[in-house]
């Protein structure tokens, strides 16, 4: 398979396909079409050729392609549409594999595997997988028996003894509420999973530590997606008497509850300040735009490739804990309060 094939199957010149597969931040041509070409790339097997890749650029490459694959795999979405975060991660993956001449060959979510293995997953053979977002304890026994090398890829670190790059997810909501409490709120809700959840965890100790009020009508437990948010936002309408100020556990629940508040006629930030983890690509579309804790979804996909690819070769053996910072992103979504302070102790954001 060439890229003039793939170009002739998408539909689309040679070098847009080219720039979809290079393109360092996703960016190039419309999502249906980046979607197609990567399709079309899983499902034909492409692998560059990276010796003539490196004559092009005027060397070498100081040892023959390795010949492998990988998979990626959901531990707790259906698809990547439901989490943009997991699906600008698994992009990043796609690229940085075939650079790498493991392309990804195989994708599924672990929650199509409680039964029974599909076909596709016992005849696909690959090399190691990748595992983004936490998974069901009992699904830790099928990626043990089917895959010898797997990385995983999350917010916070799990009981497995497997190569895992991390952003936490505790800090980085504690830096989401130390900003709020920064800005004079005192009365904030939550709207995301409650449930083995850090950021949730981290909200409740930052108002504990703080000396608030944690009210269970400003707590909406909600799946950590569009819907989630939409449903979490009617909760808190419901109550009627609402918070200053929301911490939503991901980008993707934040703004469909911008579009709920939205439509009910309560003005973010003027009546209601947001905030939110990822800093997901639509996060700096929203109306207002969202203030978030970023999470490095490139650095985190890039370095899960090149952690998988030194396992699969035996350049490591123990397994590797890393871990990448978060930071945040200040934008329109969270106003000033003026209000009496909390405690004697700053609040550092």
């Amino acid at each position: 398979m060439t890229l003039k094939e793939i170009a002739s199957l998408a539909g689309v010149s040679v070098s847009t396909v080219s720039r979809i597969i290079n393109s360092p931040d996703n960016s190039f041509a419309r999502k249906e079409v980046r979607d197609q070409v990567w399709k079309i790339i899983k499902e034909t097997g492409y692998t560059p050729n990276l010796h003539a890749r490196a004559l092009k650029c005027g060397k070498l490459p100081a040892v023959s392609a390795p010949a492998g694959s990988i998979a990626c795999i959901l531990g707790r979405s259906e698809c990547l549409e439901e989490n943009p975060f997991f699906e600008q991660l698994a992009r990043t993956i796609e690229q940085q594999a075939l650079a790498y001449g493991f392309p990804v060959r195989l994708s599924y979510s672990l929650l199509d595997v409680q039964d029974s293995v599909p076909e596709k997953i016992r005849h696909t053979k690959t090399d190691g997988a990748i595992v983004l977002g936490r998974f069901r304890s009992d699904s830790i026994r099928f990626l043990e028996h089917q895959y010898k090398n797997f990385v995983y890829v999350g917010r916070s670190a799990i009981p497995v003894k497997c190569d895992q790059i991390l952003c936490d997810g505790y800090e980085a909501a504690q830096t989401a509420i130390a900003y709020l409490l920064h800005c004079g709120h005192r009365k904030i809700g939550y709207i995301g999973e409650t449930h083995h959840e850090v950021r949730y965890c981290a909200y409740l100790d930052m108002l504990q530590e703080s000396g608030l009020e944690v009210s269970p009508q400003w707590i909406c437990d909600c799946p950590q997606n569009a819907a989630g948010g939409y449903l979490g936002a009617n909760q808190l309408l419901k109550h009627g008497h609402l918070p200053t100020a929301v911490f939503c556990a991901a980008d993707v629940t934040a703004i469909a509850a911008l579009h709920r508040f939205a439509a009910a006629k309560i003005k973010v930030p003027e009546q209601l300040s947001i905030i939110s983890l990822d800093n997901i690509d639509l996060s700096g579309y929203a109306s207002p735009m969202l203030t978030t804790v970023s999470m490095p979804a490139s650095e985190m996909g890039r370095l899960a490739v090149k952690t998988l690819i030194d396992r699969i070769e035996k350049k490591h053996t123990l397994p590797l804990r890393t871990f990448l910072p978060s930071s945040l992103m200040i934008r329109k979504s969270v106003v000033q309060q003026c209000c009496d302070p909390i405690s004697q102790k700053e609040v550092v954001v």
